[in-house]
């Protein structure tokens, strides 16, 4: 017995799950092929769910947002999530942030770590954020 067809919204949905993975795709490995074969999937597999035509596992889904360096939400719903590390994190270990911040330029160094923190998330906000021409 055939699978009932989805309906409207759920078809737009799985349409917009596709184009967000190829977007994603596309910036790693502009080759379909190559990237499918890498993945371990099928080629025309991976080219149905790109074109919204078959909708991805969940584990599927969990996979090519590991490999494809997004998080799950915005490989299904679209949604930007930031997560931005410590200043710790960064360098490698507790207490290296007065050598990390001896590295930058002078006019980052006289930066206090929160104001840093909070400069560097502004500069990741405005280099993702969706451009509007007009």
């Amino acid at each position: 017995m055939a699978k009932p067809k989805l309906t409207g919204a759920y078809s737009q949905m799985q349409k917009d799950m596709g184009s967000r993975i190829r977007w994603a795709r596309q910036l790693v490995e502009p080759n379909r092929a190559a990237f499918a074969r890498k993945q371990q999937v099928d080629r025309t597999t991976l080219h149905k769910i790109e074109d919204g035509d078959r909708a991805p596992s969940v584990f599927l889904v969990a996979e090519l947002s590991h490999k494809l360096r997004v998080s799950t939400d915005s490989t299904t719903t679209g949604a930007r999530t930031v997560r931005l590390p410590t200043m710790a994190a960064v360098v490698r270990g507790p207490g290296n942030e007065d050598r990390l911040l001896r590295r930058l330029p002078p006019f980052l160094q006289s930066f206090s770590r929160d104001d840093f923190t909070r400069w560097l998330k502004a500069l990741f906000l405005s280099l993702t954020a969706p451009r509007v021409d007009g």
